[in-house]
This record gives structure tokens, sequence and C-alpha cells, in this order.
């Protein structure tokens, strides 16, 4: 359980009490509760009295594990490549609809393999059993696909052969888990594997027999019209072998035989006992059964094979049958069963939406896509990957994308630039915002000054960019506001029009200027940047006491003013004198007064002296 994975919520009960859960681990495997309630109120409402609520989410218990973290990254990459090569207005063909289908069910049998558990293999062998009746191109006989896909997932089976042979014991007679063995690849169609542990046996002319008897099965001549006798051949090969007496007195090759023959009462009595599911056994079922079943007949032969292991059951109780619903097409009762499996159920039917382009399924998919997504989000490590799905809802997803995009925490400018990019590429202008002025606000409260402007200036945002220089100007020391590296950077002619970008550009050079000494270059550069267009008062305070330092120094340095500059300088302050004389307060209008009344006699002084243009 990860400490990230926590949710609050409330629970109100018949007083005026609210109260709040937190799953305990431990106290939930010692009492069987998953909750307990914390015992103290933290906020109170008038009468109503609040006291929070965590609980783990069991989603993001399962998704903190990396096996399953990779599950969901290969299923999206796949379902990536499936939006990409699809069209909303054209179904997929069945060739495409088979190859991501493999697709899918390749990434789910690696799950399977890397997890000890039977749940992983259940959702390959239930994707791979779709596959082959629904997404195939239906050339082939049903049979044939049953044993097809029983040899392709029934791993079970690899097992009970591999434990057969290490119980065989050389010298001795083979042991009943041997034969136990032998059985479970006979009933899961598994001939090959059946031969191969007969011939650990050695050679004698009754297991020859037998063996030649599974050889001469094919399952593709199911498929084939022309070849369908050979079927019929089969089993009056195997009836002559009994009758012929060819097994002797080997009754453990007679009794697999007449399972291959689909004597009821050999089938009923080892088939629930040597394998876990009915529909492990349903393939050997339809093949002895009815090898040349239609979709009418598969369902009936489904039903009396489940019969022989759940026995009598309540009725509709074949409708919460997963494997059932899958085999009779029954959509609304097979999808809401995988429901409880989202990355089985999301690729499932976004795959079926595509192949069929059917409406019901178009509002299944988007339904669970959504709640996908918004679960993969709020685990972080997979955020990008809930995005995904979201874009491909549509509207719905985009405006739920907005929703979780103004709510996230952004942990570094890596995430917050994915974000961004997300946001411009999707025409999220809102969202977009949201993510700009995030790091705006978080790299002002750390005085990191060129990081903030970088990002006020991705907002494009003119008010969010004032706001920034303001906060620059302000609190930045001249050391660090010469230092601000971003605005060298900075070629948007649009952006640089900005009246308080362009005065923070000029107040910049004039910073490092008069960290260079140059007191000419400063007066040039210090004027003009006072009588700039737009500046924000407050920048004023410090040009203005700069100036007045300047002139103070004049007689000593000998800094020339021309009688045009000051001339100006001196229209400027009164103007400024009069529009400004109700916002300043009485310090500023004081230094504006001190500096007027310097420029005034300075002009006077330049006068008397002739002193003209510099």
């Amino acid at each position: 359980m990860t400490d990230v994975g926590r949710r609050y919520g409330v629970a109100i009960s018949d007083s005026s009490t609210v109260f709040a859960y937190l799953t305990d681990k431990k106290d939930a495997k010692k009492k069987g509760l998953s909750i307990f309630i914390i015992l103290f109120q933290c906020i109170n409402l008038g009468d109503m009295n609040i006291v929070l609520v965590e609980n783990v989410s069991q989603k993001r218990q399962i998704l903190a594990t990396p096996n399953i973290r990779r599950l969901v990254i290969e299923m999206y990459s796949v379902f990536d490549k499936c939006q990409k090569g699809s069209s909303p207005d054209r179904c997929l063909d069945t060739a495409t609809s088979c190859t991501f289908s493999r697709a899918y069910r390749s990434v789910l049998y690696n799950a399977a393999i890397a997890h000890s558990g039977t749940d992983f293999m259940t959702d390959f062998a239930l994707w791979s059993l779709y596959e082959k009746l629904w997404f195939g191109r239906g050339d082939s006989s049903i049979c044939a696909d049953m044993v097809s896909w029983a040899n392709e997932t029934f791993t079970f089976s690899k097992e009970a052969m591999d434990t057969a042979a290490d119980d065989l014991t050389p010298g001795k007679a083979p042991s009943e888990e041997f034969w136990r063995g032998v059985a479970i690849t006979l009933l899961s169609s598994n001939f090959n594997d059946c031969i191969e542990l007969l011939v650990l046996l050695g050679k004698n002319p009754e297991l020859e027999a037998f063996i030649d008897v599974l050889s001469f099965f094919n399952p593709e001549n199911l498929s084939d019209e022309a070849l369908s006798d050979t079927v019929n051949e089969w089993k009056d090969l195997m009836r002559e072998n009994l009758a012929s007496g060819k097994y002797g007195n080997n009754e453990n090759l007679k009794y697999l035989t007449k399972l291959l023959l689909g004597d009821d009462r050999y089938l009923q009595s080892v088939a629930p006992r040597v394998l876990q599911h009915w529909w492990h056994f349903l393939p050997f079922f339809v093949l002895v059964k009815n090898p040349f079943a239609g979709h009418a007949e598969l369902m009936d032969l489904a039903i009396e094979c489940r019969s022989w292991f759940v026995g009598e059951e309540e009725e509709n109780a074949r409708e919460k049958d997963v494997f059932w619903c899958l085999i009779a097409k029954d959509d609304n009762n097979f999808l809401q069963l995988i429901s409880s499996n989202p990355w089985l159920a999301v690729h499932l039917v976004d795959l079926i939406q595509k192949s069929t382009l059917d409406p019901e399924f178009e509002v299944m998919r988007r339904m669970q896509m959504l709640d996908y997504a918004s679960v993969l989000i709020s685990h972080s490590p997979l955020w990008e990957i809930g995005f995904g799905y979201l874009i491909a809802c549509g509207t719905e997803g985009l405006l739920r994308l907005e929703s979780h995009i103004e709510g996230m925490h952004i942990e570094d400018d890596e995430m917050a630039e994915q974000l961004l990019e997300i946001c411009e590429s999707n025409r999220l202008e809102d969202s977009k915002s949201c993510v700009t002025n995030t790091m705006t606000i978080r790299y002002l409260k750390q005085n990191e000054w060129s990081a903030a402007l970088s990002w006020a200036l991705k907002t494009g945002s003119k008010k969010t960019i004032d706001w920034t220089v303001s906060r620059i100007v302000s609190s930045s020391s001249k050391d660090e506001l010469a230092a601000l590296r971003v605005l060298s950077s900075i070629t948007n002619n649009s952006v640089l029009s900005l009246p308080s970008l362009t005065f923070l550009y000029s107040y910049q050079r004039f910073v490092k200027m008069m960290h260079s000494g140059d007191v000419l270059d400063c007066v040039q550069n210090l004027i003009p940047l006072i009588m700039m267009p737009d500046v924000p008062t407050q920048y004023y305070y410090d040009l203005f006491g700069y100036l007045i330092t300047i002139i103070k120094e004049d007689g000593r340095t000998g800094i020339p003013f021309s009688k045009e500059i000051l001339y100006e300088l001196s229209t400027f302050l009164s103007t400024f004198t009069l529009d400004k004389s109700r916002t300043l307060n009485d310090s500023y209008m004081r230094k504006v007064k001190t500096l007027k009344k310097m420029v005034l006699l300075k002009l006077a002084d330049s006068v008397a002296k002739g002193i003209g243009c510099t």
C-alpha cells in the first residue's frame, strides 16, 4: 500500500455527526475491518460535527505494483496504435481487428506469466476465446477454433505434463499421478502433450495403438467439408481397437479411449475431478460430442458441460458466468462482468466498438474509459496514460481532462512542460493558464525570478506578465535583477511590446550599467527609462531616487545634462505630479517635489552656462 494512495470522504449518520474513516492495513488483518473511526472532530459547522475520512483506493494499491504498471503501459501502447490506425466512421476490417487483438492478448499473456496467480491467465483465456469466436474470419469450424484456443491458452496442461513426467520412475509402473497428468492433457485437447507423456513409457503394442489413434486426428479436417469423414473414421478406429483388444489389459488406455468416444459415464466421472473450470473441458466436450457444431449447438453443449461442473443452481445463474455470457454473446452481462477488470474491459470494448461501430458499445466504451483514465491519473506515475484515454473520449473526455489538470499537483518543470504541451495540442486554454500561473507563482514564492518570468511569458497574459514584472522589480536585489537571464532570450516582438516587460528590459540594462560604474551611460539610460510611457507607478520611486543621487553628484563629477533633456524631464515631472497627486503618499510626493526642484535648478544652471545638447 502506498502513502500517496489516499482518498477522503464523509459518511453521514442518522445523528448530526459526520464520521471519517481511514484504511488501516494492520487493523484490517487483525479484525477483518477495512476502516476505523478517527476519534476526534476536526471541524465544526454549526450543529454538525465533521470528522475527516480517509480510504485507500483498492485500485491504487493494485496499480502500485511494477508488473501491473508494466501491463497498463503496454496495453496503452497497443491502444494508442489502434486509435491512430482506426477511423471514427469506418469499421476495422477482420484482419486488422485480429492483429490488434493478438497484440492485446500477448500483453495479457506476459502479465499472466509474470504473476503467480490465475486471474491474469483467465483474462488471457477470456480474451483469446472472444478473438476466436467473434473477431476471427469465421472460415474455420467452431470446434477447430475451440481446440486451437485450448492448445494456446491452457498452460495448466503443460504444468500437469511436467508434474507427470517428474513422477515417472524408471523400472516402476506409472503412478496414478502420472495417469492423472495424461488425462489432463487429453481432456484439455492437448493431444501432442498427451503423446509425449505416453512415449516416456517406452514401446509396446498397446501404447503404440493408442498413440496412432491420437496422431490420426487433425483439427484442420474439421474445417474442410471434403475431409469431414475422417472424423468418423477416427472414431471407428477407436471402436475397432477396443473391440479387437489392441489395448490388452491396460485399463487406463481403455478409459482414455472411452473419453475420446464421448461416453457420458466416463466423462462425468473424471472431468470435474481433474479440471478446475467447466470451460477448460468445453473444447474436448464439443470435439467428442458434436465436432461440427454451429453456434446454436455450441450453446447447448456449453449448458450441458457446465451443468456437470456446477450441478443444480439458481435461476439466471448462467448470466453471472462470464465465459457462458461470452459464448452466448450476451453482451450486456458479459461487459458488466468484466467491468471490474479495467485493463481487460476498456480495451476489449474499445476494439469491439472499432470493429462494429455499434452505438451501444460506444456508450460503454466512453463510460469505462473515462473511469479507467481517472484511476490512472490519480496514480501519479501513470497520469500521462490516463490523459491519453481521456483525449480519445472526445468532448466529454477533454472536459474531464481539464478538470484533472486544474486539480493536479505539478511535481516539476518536466511535468509542467508535458502538461503545457497537452493543453496546447488540445486547445485547453483555461488549463494552460492554470499550469503556467501555478508555475509562475511557485517560482515567485521561491525568488526564482528567471524561472517565474519564463513561465509568466508562456501564459501570454498581459495581466500575469505585468504582475510578475512588478514582483521581480519590487522584490529582487540589484544583483539578481542584473543576472536575470530570461530577458536576453526574448525574441517575441508582441511580448516585448508590453510596457511592463519593455520597462524591465531597459531597467535591467540600467542596473548593469550601474554595476559597471559608467555614470554617463547611467544618465543616458535612466532619463529615457523614467519618461517611458506606461511605466508602473511603483517603479518610479527608486528611479527618482537614482536620479536625485546622480544630480547631487553632478557638481563633483561634471556630468553634462542638455537643456532639452532637462526641459523634457521638468515637463514630465509636472505632469506626473498632477496625475498622481491623489494616489501617492506623502513620502512619494516629497521625493517627486525634491527631484522637480533639482531638475529646474539644473535647467536654470544649464541655460546660464549655455550647455547645449550632448
